[in-house]
């Protein structure tokens, strides 16, 4: 008899979320086909930041983007915005991947 390995505890179809503020929660999109255009969106980006947009409309919707960007936020808090989208979407913690952009950031 062939070994069944039974991963369906470890399956899950919960979306994280975003918390911008009061009232201000948006899910991100981690599917698999959304992650993989991320990267392939960050690997052909070279230098500049006109890739985030792209990048954020991809997990958050265009609609949520272009909320944060009427908002007016700052570069900076446009980047905890943009790091945090992207934690999400990896399903990685946020200070991961702050390091690895952080540290992105400083060899360009």
């Amino acid at each position: 008899m062939a070994k069944t390995i039974d991963i369906t505890g470890k399956l899950t179809n919960e979306r994280p979320v975003l918390k911008l503020g009061k009232g201000k929660e948006y899910p991100i999109d981690n599917r698999k086909n959304t992650v993989l255009a991320i990267q392939a969106k960050m690997n052909e980006a070279g230098d500049g930041a006109a890739y985030l947009d792209e990048v954020l409309e991809l997990a958050l919707g265009k609609e949520v983007v272009a909320e944060i960007n009427e908002s007016d936020i700052s570069f900076a808090d446009f980047q905890i915005v943009f790091v945090a989208a992207l934690a999400g979407a990896l399903g990685e913690e946020f200070e991961v991947v702050e390091a690895r952009f952080l540290a992105a950031k400083h060899e360009a």
